[in-house]
């Protein structure tokens, strides 16, 4: 079983908390002594939640590469700039 101290602070990843979960994304943002702040890319929100880094991750199935972190971003900078001209 997998850690949250495993995670690489600003990078992604595809995990699963708990068995018979969903895969979510998720990404370290912040790293204090004992405690991770992450972000979970939802379909439809972002949230942000703090886990000890000694907490369980039932399977950290991968973490994104670079081009793959990268066309992730880029479906939701699409999605901005088209609000944004919408807005205009």
């Amino acid at each position: 079983m997998s850690t949250y101290s495993e995670l690489i602070i600003g990078r992604y990843y595809l995990i699963t908390e708990n068995e018979g979960e969903e895969l979510v994304l998720v990404q370290p943002m912040l790293e204090t002594s004992a405690a991770l702040f992450l972000i979970l890319h939802d379909a439809e929100e972002e949230v942000t939640y703090w886990r000890k880094k000694d907490d369980n991750i039932f399977e950290i199935l991968e973490e994104l590469s670079d081009e793959e972190a990268l066309a992730y971003e880029l479906l939701f900078d699409e999605d901005q700039a088209d609000e944004d001209w919408e807005d205009e």
